[in-house]
């Protein structure tokens, strides 16, 4: 019986919901969902404003899934997942110019075979927390040579280069000094020190390389993880990877007293799989 392939991808704009001072959900702004047959579809939504808690100017989401012949005449399978994210502003606490989220994939025909996926132009554009503007070190050139989640397994295992990116990144020395609403954000060591950790075959990291603030600010950083008393903690850039799928979730929000709740945005993710 010959394959066929299933198509998969989605993207938000932004969306969340509130517990306190009052239980309201914050509808979903510009999503976008692929078909399993491939095609297009895009969505905006402009001037959005929620109370005084979420403001953007513009979110805009695109999804595209085309097949293509390889060199060889196998068929390919691509896909690009977007989301925009302008004049963003979360309780005046968060704010950035622009946010952009980006998965560009190809995926061979094999009923086996490993999608590669590329996060290239994705990125934080003036970003300020807390009033502070902080540049983004995003490290997308290493998760873009080791594009396939094999090549990561690989890496993680044979490059000590990569190993201590990796180890950085997921706080694997620090994390025991970190607070409990910190911590939760991460990994715990795995068993195996060969083992990548993961849970259910799903590696959760950061793409933040560094975080670097234009002057010494009031809030505590862990690597991608920010709390911010009478605010909330703030996670950047996560990104969730397994063997056929990656999920990226440039901002989310765990909104702490007085008001109470959570935010993301920028949120897309790509899998597709041959069946």
């Amino acid at each position: 019986m010959p394959s066929r392939f299933r198509f998969q991808g989605h993207a938000i704009g932004a969306g969340g919901r509130i517990r306190n001072p009052f239980q309201e959900i914050i509808e979903i702004q510009a999503p976008s969902a692929l078909p399993e047959i491939g095609g297009y579809g895009s969505t905006r939504s402009t001037t959005f404003r929620y109370r005084e808690i979420l403001q953007f100017e513009v979110a805009h989401t695109e999804v595209t899934g085309s097949r293509s012949t390889a060199s060889g005449g196998q068929p390919v399978y691509n896909t690009l997942i977007k989301s925009t994210v302008e004049g963003l502003n979360i309780m005046g606490m968060v704010t950035a110019d622009r946010v952009v989220a980006n998965l560009v994939s190809e995926h061979p025909g094999e009923p086996d075979g490993e999608p590669s996926i590329k996060l290239a132009g994705t990125r934080f554009e003036n970003l300020k927390i807390a009033g502070v503007p902080v540049k983004v070190d995003l490290c997308l050139d290493v998760f873009d040579r080791l594009h396939t989640h094999q090549h990561v397994l690989n890496a993680y295992q044979g490059e000590p280069e990569f190993r201590r990116l990796f180890d950085g990144i997921t706080m694997k020395n620090r994390l025991q000094e970190a607070p409990e609403r910190v911590r939760r954000w991460f990994h715990g060591a795995p068993e195996d020190g060969r083992e990548m950790p993961h849970t259910k075959g799903i590696t959760c990291l950061s793409l933040v390389r560094s975080l670097q603030p234009d002057r010494p600010p009031e809030y505590k950083g862990w690597g991608h993880v920010i709390h911010v008393e009478g605010f909330g903690t703030i996670q950047l850039a996560e990104l969730q990877l397994s063997k056929q799928t990656r999920r990226l979730t440039m901002i989310q929000v765990n909104l702490g007293s007085p008001v109470e709740g959570d935010i993301m945005t920028c949120s897309v993710d790509d899998g597709g799989s041959t069946y």
